[in-house]
Order: structure tokens, then C-alpha cells, then sequence
């Protein structure tokens, strides 16, 4: 095929490839006894009574200490007993199931602005012409395809994003709004990857996403609360997604949900 070494799971889709696209790993957590912790806990798309038999009986190890968890499965199965509420879903719609409790977690304003302002690119501009970031190459010759900008609110201004670390020091990055900003091409209007999502997000309403997934708008604004109320939330999955068209996709909206 041209490349010298191949996935060793890419035969039989044994993946995680919204995790892998989304932050460059399949996996991210921690210890699975650190299960025990968590206040919430979704079994989202997997079986782990079957497919995680070692680390299964934290989940109700954790349950008994007083964790809340909801499976979110198409059929009843044998770890559906263990949690607090099941959730049928129709097979391959949890993306729309993600997108809309991201939906209600942003139109309630449940989100937590300064950890997305740090630790997601929702607050990076994109330019309305081309939908494509705006980067250093836009605004300086030999600028970078990979330093991109923001809007500072404290300073009324666009800056760059800071590369080498996550710090943000006293910038305060918008989240929504449309700018004008000179470029190497011209004036060019940018808005934040915030504000598109919102824009997105009005595709996924509880009511539309329920009409897909076949989950009650009630039971999607329920779950939405759960997770942005908990302090200490996760979501237990498997390499299920792997085997889905669009799986990736699925994945990503997941991960979404917890940014």
C-alpha cells in the first residue's frame, strides 16, 4: 500500500478513531480503579461486563459507593443491570445523541467557560470566507499554517494563540462574536469556533435529535444535567465506534459533550 507500517488494529477495526483525530491517542484516563471515583459514570456504546471483565466490577463497586450510571446502549445487555437508568438508543445516532446534550449543556450555559476557553479550540477564529482557521500565514509573510488567534476581550484585539503552552495568561479569549481583521489579502471577517458550533448545534435540538435517535427530549435534557452537574464524570466505551461508519464522527461528538 506505500506506507511502511500499518495499524495493528486497522484489520479488524479494534480503534478508537474519533479519540485518535480528536487529541492523538485512543485512549484517556487514568487507572481503571480510578472508576471508584467518579460521581458519574456513562457505559456508552459497550457491554464492559463482557468485553472488560477485569475492570468491570469497579462499575458497581463504584455504584454501590454511590456513582450514578446510565448505559447508553441499543439493547438490554448484560451490564444494563448494573446501572441506574438504560438509555435505547437507535444504532449508529449517537452522534446526534452527543450533539444534542451539547446542545442543552451550551444553550443552558452548564459549560465551564474558563476551561474551554483553555483547554478547546472553540475560542480560535475562523475566517467566514473560506471556513478555514485564520493563521499566521494569513496575517505575516512566511507566517505558520499552524499559529492561530483569538480575540482578546481584556485587550479588544486579535492575538495569536499561545503554542508553546496552554496558558493563557491574562488573555481572555471571546467565545462568540464576529471580528474584522486585516489580513496579508485584505479585510477579512472571523467569528469563533464557538459561535459555528452554536450555529450547528440548532440542528440538534432535544426535539430534532429525538426524532433520530429515538431517546425522549426529557431523557436527553436529563442526561445533559447529569453530566454537566457532576464533578467528576466519565465515559466507559470500547472499540465499538471502530466498527461504525461514521464512527469517528460518533466518537468526536462524545468527546465534545466532556470538553
Amino acid at each position: 500500500l506505500g506506507f511502511p507500517v500499518a495499524n495493528s488494529t486497522v484489520d479488524d477495526a479494534d480503534e478508537h478513531p474519533g479519540a485518535a483525530l480528536t487529541w492523538g491517542k485512543i485512549i484517556s484516563s487514568t487507572s481503571c480503579d480510578s472508576w471508584y471515583n467518579a460521581d458519574l459514570i456513562f457505559m456508552w456504546g459497550c457491554n464492559p461486563s463482557y468485553t472488560q471483565m477485569a475492570n468491570f466490577h469497579f462499575i458497581p463497586e463504584a455504584r454501590y459507593h454511590g456513582t450514578r450510571v446510565i448505559a447508553i446502549t441499543p439493547d438490554y445487555n448484560p451490564s444494563s443491570p448494573f446501572a441506574d437508568q438504560w438509555v435505547p438508543v437507535n444504532v449508529g445516532t449517537d452522534a446526534a445523541l452527543a450533539l444534542a446534550l451539547a446542545r442543552v449543556i451550551i444553550a443552558k450555559k452548564l459549560y465551564k467557560p474558563d476551561f474551554v476557553r483553555e483547554q478547546t479550540d472553540l475560542p480560535m477564529l475562523v475566517r467566514v470566507d473560506t471556513r478555514k482557521f485564520l493563521t499566521q500565514k494569513d496575517m505575516q509573510r512566511n507566517g505558520r499554517d499552524n499559529v492561530f488567534y483569538m480575540f482578546d476581550e481584556k485587550g479588544k484585539k486579535v492575538v495569536e494563540a499561545p503554542w508553546k503552552s496552554l496558558s493563557l495568561s491574562n488573555v481572555v479569549p471571546a467565545l462568540e462574536g464576529e471580528y474584522e481583521v486585516n489580513t496579508l489579502a485584505g479585510k477579512v471577517k472571523v467569528r469563533t469556533v464557538f459561535e459555528l458550533l452554536e450555529q450547528h448545534l440548532e440542528n440538534y435540538t432535544p426535539e430534532k435529535a429525538s426524532a433520530i435517535t429515538g431517546v425522549s427530549p426529557k431523557v436527553i435534557e436529563g442526561l445533559a444535567q447529569d453530566l454537566a452537574s457532576a464533578k467528576a464524570a466519565l465515559s466507559i466505551t470500547s472499540a465499538n465506534w471502530g466498527k461504525h461508519y461514521h464512527g469517528d464522527l460518533i466518537q468526536r461528538a462524545q468527546i465534545l459533550c466532556w470538553a
